[in-house]
């Protein structure tokens, strides 16, 4: 059964909260809100987001259920797809009461999980966040959207140099600055034992990361949000602080999930992404199970997609006669990302596997959706293929090297 416990607080500093929150248990939905504005109300800004995520609780709840029901790419990514429509439709809202009223600049950050089926999905804007505490080890799921976090990613400024900084509360996406807002999106698989944590930078700039972990393991989860509103206070409580600690249901095994993240973590496409990002990316990643001789790849054939072994393994076959086995962790099939020309060999599974499979198409998709991301997949697959090139190159030249000499000493 799932539990959890949500409070906000105005702090210390501050005359009015203009954080709101959602806990809607029965839909498995959750917000957490930081209004920006001051005089501009945000306070109705956070509302408004909170409101409309309420109206799109029944839908949520119905597209978890069939995720739960069959967790394919399609069902996995049309929960991503509602979420994202929710924060868009609580940046009009909010940004037509800004124009109707005269309070332009009315805004709000926005964290959102709705969970269910061994999975929770999360929409994000700003620099509110939601961190994964698993295992004994507190992971953050979202990357905030503020100025100095965008010098830190380009090496202008050390996080050290972020703490103290007067911009390190300029935030570079709100939810109604404008209609739109482009939101980042994610999936993550639950295990029994997770814990989820929502909140505002009103927690999160004033706990550190292992404070917020220590707390967060607390047995009793009221008394885990009680003492990270209670740590916030302590360090000064200069901002409203809004936390919702989730303890989800789990119904996947932790050697599935062990697997499929071990496979994500080693295909060269991700494997120098941070934790967050990885999760971003996962929405083009599909699921293949196949059984013992199942021919998965067909010579000559034209194919789009690249494979990877998560369990099990395949046979590379050649005319009939196996030249290699790819065992967990290997792929095969990246040519088929860039191009439809035929398939070189036979992969023939060698008994019941587990592939992940990742289509040019939902690639393509991606590189236009999010295009930083996008284009740093793309990069790493230009990279693999120019070694593959050098690669086949040099052996080229070794065997001219090994056919001259050959020549010379028949001379």
């Amino acid at each position: 059964m799932l539990k959890f416990h949500a409070r906000t607080d105005v702090g210390l500093k501050r005359r009015h909260n203009e954080d709101s929150l959602l806990a809607a248990e029965d839909f498995g939905v959750f917000v957490v809100a930081d209004g920006v504005g001051g005089r501009k109300a945000g306070e109705l800004a956070s509302a408004i987001t909170v409101n409309t995520f309420q109206t799109y609780a029944p839908q949520l709840k119905d597209s978890v259920d069939r995720f739960a029901s069959a967790s394919n790419r399609e069902n996995r990514n049309e929960v991503l797809r509602l979420l994202d429509q929710a924060a868009n439709a609580a940046s009009r809202r909010v940004y037509e009461a800004a124009t109707a009223t005269g309070r332009q600049g009315m805004t709000t950050t926005l964290v959102a999980a709705v969970v269910g089926g061994g999975a929770a999905f999360v929409v994000h804007v700003g620099d509110s966040r939601a961190y994964l505490v698993r295992d004994g080890q507190l992971r953050q799921l979202t990357e905030d959207h503020s100025m100095v976090n965008e010098l830190i990613r380009t090496g202008a400024m050390t996080p050290d140099d972020a703490a103290t900084s007067r911009y390190r509360n300029v935030i570079t996406r709100a939810v109604g600055l404008y209609p739109n807002v482009r939101t980042d999106t994610l999936h993550v698989e639950l295990l029994d034992g997770d814990r989820l944590l929502l909140c505002s930078d009103g927690l999160s700039d004033l706990v550190p990361a292992q404070g917020l972990l220590d707390r967060m393991v607390q047995v009793n989860l009221t008394h885990a949000v009680d003492s990270l509103v209670q740590a916030a206070l302590d360090a000064g409580g200069k901002d409203n602080i809004t936390v919702v600690a989730i303890e989800p249901e789990a119904v996947l095994k932790a050697e599935a999930v062990a697997a499929r993240a071990r496979a994500m973590e080693k295909l060269f496409l991700f494997e120098d992404l941070p934790f967050h990002a990885r999760l971003r990316v996962g929405r083009i990643v599909s699921e293949m199970f196949v059984t013992p001789g199942q021919t998965i790849v067909r010579q000559g054939e034209t194919g789009d997609t690249l494979f990877v072994v998560v369990t099990g393994s395949v046979s590379v076959q050649l005319e009939g006669q196996e030249v290699a086995v790819l065992k967990e962790g290997e792929h095969f099939g990246e040519l088929a990302l860039v191009d439809s020309e035929p398939r070189s060999a036979d992969i023939v599974a060698k008994g019941f596997g587990h592939l992940l499979c990742i289509e040019r198409d939902a690639l393509r998709e991606y590189c236009m959706m999010e295009p930083a991301l996008g284009n740093l997949l793309l990069w790493k697959l230009v990279a693999t293929l120019g070694q593959r090139l050098r690669a086949t190159n040099a052996k080229l030249a070794a065997e001219r090297a090994s056919g001259a000499a050959l020549r010379t000493d028949l001379m």
